[in-house]
């Protein structure tokens, strides 16, 4: 998990796909728990989590980027985006998300945090959020292990609030006012995405597969127990600590959280596929 080295990663995810797109925050929903003082846990089995089988997600297809909307006035030069942004996402209906907001270059910050969801990846620098506030919360608790009574750490579920601001941002969001936005400012995200040099067909592309990323994380029900072998932490069960940064975002959001992020996204992605 690594969530020692880097204490802030997941809420990008979720504001990044909040900000034009909306999406990405996700959810650049991007942030990683903070440091946390706890003992070393001496346990060496650990119950096993039940994992549900995720539903499978919607096939990506290739999309043509959206023609160029018929716009009111000129888009500024990208180098100078970033107020008539901030005065435009105010359509969106969401007043929460401003405080969440970085303080400058959101488009660039944006491609580049969506980019990242695409592949798999939290983005831990230029994020176009800010991170959610400490401290991570993590809990000890009692089991017995082959007759001996052994402690072990697991994710608190008050950990789950620090995620909040943002689900909730997200979630008042105005999905038609947001593909509007998405839209008019899709000039200046195509040629931030350029920027970044990728072989890659189109930054509309890479937003339905960054979608698609998110919901195809699978919902875990149970304690999300963890070790701590070295310096960081890691999940208990191998095959939820080989799960993607993206995946492990979701994870640690909670379910009820991630499943609000979900219903967002299925919104917004079933109106980005009709844009032409």
């Amino acid at each position: 998990m690594n969530d020692q080295a880097r204490p802030r990663s997941s809420a990008n995810i979720i504001i990044g796909i909040i900000l034009l797109l909306a999406l990405a925050g996700v959810a650049y929903f991007l942030l990683k728990p903070g440091d946390a003082t706890i003992p070393e846990p001496k346990i060496t089995k650990v119950a096993p989590i039940v994992q549900e089988t995720p539903k499978e997600p919607e096939p990506l297809v290739e999309f043509e980027a959206p023609e160029k909307a018929v716009e009111v006035e000129p888009l500024p030069p990208l180098n100078n985006s970033h107020e008539t942004l901030l005065e435009n996402l105010k359509s969106l209906g969401s007043q929460s998300l401003f405080s969440l907001l970085a303080s400058q270059e959101l488009i660039r910050k944006f491609v580049l945090a969506v980019n990242g969801i695409q592949e798999g990846k939290v983005v831990y620098e230029y994020r176009p959020v800010i991170s959610p506030q400490p401290p991570f919360v993590l809990e000890s608790f009692n089991v017995t292990v082959d007759g001996e009574e052994v402690s072990q750490d697991r994710i608190s579920n008050k950990n789950f609030a620090r995620y909040e601001p943002y689900v909730h941002a997200l979630a008042l969001i105005d999905p038609d006012a947001a593909v509007s936005l998405y839209k008019r400012y899709y000039p200046l995200l195509e040629e931030a995405f350029r920027e970044l040099g990728l072989k890659k067909k189109n930054f509309h592309s890479v937003l339905i597969g960054a979608i698609d990323n998110l919901l195809a994380a699978p919902d875990v029900q149970g304690d999300l127990l963890l070790l701590r072998p070295k310096v960081f932490y890691e999940y208990a069960d191998p095959s939820l600590e080989k799960m993607s940064q993206t995946h492990k975002l979701m994870l640690r959001m909670g379910p009820e959280n991630a499943r609000s992020v979900k219903a967002t996204l299925r919104q917004l992605r079933a109106r980005l596929i009709k844009m032409n």
